[in-house]
């Protein structure tokens, strides 16, 4: 074998092993498939990587909170190197109504962006995640993976897994006003109901959804009305709840596949 064929072929192999640490194999569940990708070298401090869902056509996989039915992502960190922080980020999500219970969901493919913070930037991580969802069409199964995934400041960038990391981080609620869209106020309305008053022009096609902390069991908020600007909404308190290290209501409005995020403390007069 000549020398350039046997540096061609280093080449190649190189460049296949650098492809390949850009993303873990699929993990295949019923309806459709999981992975860990990453963009590749450290950018302002962090690895910027995502969980990746795929489903079949018809299927869908849950948000942050499910919402009346269904299985939110439930995903555990089991051993890392080199890794301070993870932070997990959350796309606007959908409503779904399957005619019993209305959902907050993710339809055909979604990657929820990780922003991943070395210990020390000079130093190759590695993070090993435990990965349990909920995957429904006409049934509803859980899936479940363990992905493990290493970083090294210099990673190449990985242009397929940059792409579709930026395509779903852009997605991510941003806090404060923006694209027209604003948290005007949250109050209570002394007996059942969050109302949630918020500016949005007319015509365009919004929605909003609400996660309590871990334990909370809520509905999705019910619009009231929508006219010069001004939309309204109620959120039912029951099932609201709070845990000694957590007491925000995350509130996020949607509008056009972009949104705004709000937190907002329960009062005790919320809960019953």
């Amino acid at each position: 074998m000549t020398k350039t064929v046997l540096t061609f072929l280093a080449a190649f192999l190189c460049t296949l092993a650098t492809a390949r640490a850009a993303m873990t194999d699929w993990v295949e569940v019923h309806g459709g498939a999981v992975r860990l990708i990453s963009e590749g070298p450290l950018q302002d401090g962090h690895y910027r990587a995502g969980l990746e869902f795929l489903m079949e056509p018809g299927w869908h996989t849950y948000w942050r909170y499910a919402g009346e039915a269904g299985i939110p992502p439930q995903i555990s960190v089991t051993s890392s190197q080199n890794v301070a922080d993870l932070d997990i980020l959350y796309p606007v999500p959908e409503r779904y109504n399957d005619g019993f219970s209305e959902s907050i969901v993710y339809h055909d493919g979604i990657v929820l962006p990780f922003l991943i913070t070395p210990v020390s930037a000079a130093d190759p991580a590695r993070l090993e995640i435990e990965v349990f969802f909920g995957i429904c069409k006409d049934i509803c199964v859980p899936g479940e993976a363990s992905l493990s995934l290493d970083f090294r400041p210099g990673d190449q960038n990985d242009k397929l897994s940059g792409k579709l990391v930026q395509r779903d981080l852009v997605a991510v609620p941003g806090s404060g006003p923006a694209d027209g869209l604003e948290f005007r106020s949250v109050s209570f309305d002394g007996a059942d109901y969050i109302m949630i008053e918020v500016q949005a022009a007319d015509g365009r096609d919004i929605d909003l959804f609400a996660a309590g902390p871990e334990g909370s069991y809520i509905g999705l908020p019910k619009l009231v009305s929508h006219a010069d600007g001004i939309a309204l909404w109620r959120l039912s308190t029951k099932g609201l709840t709070t845990m000694p290290d957590d007491d925000q209501l995350r509130l996020v409005l949607t509008a056009d596949g972009s949104g705004i995020e709000q937190l907002e403390r329960i009062k005790p007069e919320w809960l019953k």
